[in-house]
């Protein structure tokens, strides 16, 4: 048995779909819905992230990747050859940042671009 709101708002519906302010959408009965744009989205976090998504925020993860791909769009149009390098230690420092984020551990081999600044950061002394 309906309550008395929820009669109220199948008759307003109804009303509404007969006036034409909002589509017939009854070609959708019993058909499945579209596929979910968060499958890749731990079941658990599925509903937080649904809803920073419809306050307008996107997680973290998401941002850095945009940024990533903005840089490296700048990147292909850049000529001067310092502000090419300095773009592409951004883009490297972004992707161990995102990386860092999935639980990646940092690659600090010696053939790596950050394994001299950690090293000489390590060896000078705090001033105090």
């Amino acid at each position: 048995m309906l309550s008395i709101i929820q009669t109220i708002a199948e008759r307003k519906i109804q009303q509404a779909m007969t006036d034409g302010t909002i589509p017939d959408l009854s070609h959708w009965k019993n058909k499945p819905l579209p596929p979910d744009d968060m499958a890749h989205v731990p079941e658990d976090l599925r509903m937080a992230y649904r809803l920073l998504k419809n306050g307008g925020y996107v997680p973290e993860e998401v941002a850095l990747q945009q940024e990533i791909n903005r840089v490296e769009q700048l990147l292909a149009t850049c000529a001067d050859e310092r502000e090419k390098v300095r773009q592409l230690r951004r883009i490297s420092c972004l992707k161990t940042k995102l990386g860092s984020r999935h639980g990646r551990p940092m690659d600090l081999g010696e053939d790596t671009p950050y394994y001299n600044r950690v090293v000489d950061r390590l060896s000078t002394p705090k001033k105090d």
